[in-house]
């Protein structure tokens, strides 16, 4: 029973619902006064009180008395979400739970998989970078990869009655390490790869891999109840290698690999274009419509995840195929113009170098890049960012990314270390006219990558949170850059 649910029974509260934001407070609602790097849910309380709260509770005691009943949490994030799971009637126990985690490919694998799943017949519930979604149908979009713990149950609980059978999960190191997937025990947990990303959030590397191995240990454990556990492991990165090791004679292992043809699921004959890549996994030919050679990383993934529930090959094969694309992955922007245009999520160092191998093979003209980077975020990663960007690119229109609060001009000066034996490139502040520029400077067969926001439709500036999307100012542009070239073939 839940520590929080047991003191309400207890003082004898009638609990209407659970919530960590004050202004979303209704009648009858527990408020969890949560102290987070930029809010202090404890600043609050008063608006949560008014609002109609019949219980808080925090992790410190009150400025002064509260009218209403109080509880001090020694663990505000454990029995958040102890709370969630038993309001919403433990919606994770009937469904067969995938968890994906790694550094990069959890989207296009999760969205891969989901295909796979639909085509297999299953109603799919799907949280993700990108959006929550249930059927098919977008829930709402996805403000955190993993939701924390009470929308997360909420969301479950919305899809275990809407009929799921399954749910696909992206499972970032954030809710590993804040206990916002308490309670859920995993039928199959994916490892994609590490690489450096999150140091701002876990100070170290091996502090972000112990975040990781959360999710094994969970399929791992004696009291998982789920009857066919298992784990989905790259086993070319060597982190994977590693943890593939510490789980032998646990759970079932289960390996795949574009080197290894001892894996249990081996990708070779892989030929790439840029509409398609198709592959051949253990002799069986299978195409998806995403792009490059980490995408059949993420194939293999979604297919031994699927193989493993009994799904068969020619099933997993159409569904592959199915997937038309993933939002904001390398996702190509045509409109008849006569070079290339893509937007990418691509906001490592690591990604950076993936996007333009990508489009190498293809290279016929000039590769042009537009990005920047976050702010507030981990700063060592912007130099090794800027260097390969100089150095790969023909031109870089450097750029804002979501600067937050920090100053732009700091970011762009982090990023200009890694630059400092390079001259091809020009900083634009305004992120529409850098992405504006580089398509207007593109000739024939030339290709224009827009990086680092991918699906995201929204710019953090300051505090304020703005409309913004990448492929809307690039499909205007291209439109009206189009339009134009025909009215004037017509005269």
């Amino acid at each position: 029973m839940s520590a929080v649910l047991d003191y309400a029974k207890r003082h004898e509260l009638t609990v209407t619902g659970l919530t960590f934001r004050s202004q979303d407070v209704r009648p009858g609602n527990v408020f969890f006064a949560l102290k987070g790097a930029n809010c202090d849910g404890n600043l609050f309380i008063p608006q949560a009180i008014n609002n109609g709260a019949v219980l808080i509770v925090s992790a410190q005691h009150p400025a002064e008395k509260l009218s209403i009943p109080f509880l001090l949490s020694n663990d505000i994030d454990r029995d958040m979400a102890d709370a969630a799971y038993e309001f919403y009637g433990r919606p994770s126990d009937n469904l067969t739970m995938f968890g994906i985690t790694g550094t990069k490919g959890k989207t296009s694998i999760a969205y891969l998989l989901e295909s796979i799943l639909i085509a297999a017949g299953q109603t799919v519930g799907a949280l993700g970078t990108v959006n929550y979604r249930v059927g098919g149908q977008k829930i709402c979009d996805a403000p955190n990869t993993t939701p924390a713990a009470i929308p997360l149950f909420q969301l479950l609980a919305q899809m275990k009655q809407a009929h799921a059978q399954s749910v696909v999960m992206e499972v970032s190191s954030h809710a590993l390490e804040l206990q916002r997937v308490r309670h859920i025990w995993y039928d199959t947990a994916v490892f994609t790869n590490l690489q450096r990303d999150h140091l701002d959030f876990h100070l170290t590397f091996e502090n972000y891999f112990a975040a990781k191995r959360k999710l094994f240990e969970n399929v791992a454990d004696p009291q998982n109840p789920k009857p066919n556990r298992n784990a989905i492991i790259n086993i070319d990165d060597p982190y994977g290698q590693q943890l593939a090791a510490s789980l032998q004679g646990r759970v079932p292992v289960i390996t795949f690999s574009q080197k290894n043809p001892k894996a249990d699921f081996y990708a070779q004959d892989i030929h790439e274009s840029l509409t398609d890549t198709s592959f051949t996994v253990n002799g069986t030919p299978a195409r998806i419509r995403l792009l490059g050679k980490h995408n059949v990383y993420n194939a293999l993934a979604a297919w031994a995840a699927a193989a493993a529930h009994a799904i068969p090959t020619k099933t997993i094969v159409r569904g592959l195929d199915a997937l038309p694309g993933v939002p904001g992955r390398m996702e190509r922007i045509d409109e008849g113009q006569n070079f290339f245009a893509f937007v990418d999520f691509a906001y490592t160092n690591e990604s950076l170098e993936r996007a333009f191998a990508t489009v190498a093979p293809f290279k016929k003209g000039k590769v042009f890049l537009v990005f920047g980077c976050g702010g507030q975020r981990d700063r060592t990663k912007r130099p090794l960012m800027g260097k390969t960007a100089c150095t790969q690119a023909d031109r870089v229109f450097l750029t804002n990314d979501n600067p937050r609060c920090e100053n732009p001009q700091q970011i762009f000066d982090d990023i200009l270390a890694g630059m400092k034996e390079c001259s091809n490139y020009e900083i634009i502040p305004d992120r529409a006219a850098a992405i504006r520029r580089a398509l207007a400077t593109a000739q024939p067969n030339d290709i224009v990558i827009v990086a680092g926001k991918g699906h995201e439709n929204y710019q953090l500036i300051g505090t304020e949170k703005r409309h913004f999307s990448d492929q809307e100012v690039v499909r205007q542009f291209l439109q009206e850059k189009t339009h134009v070239q025909t009215r004037d073939v017509v005269r």
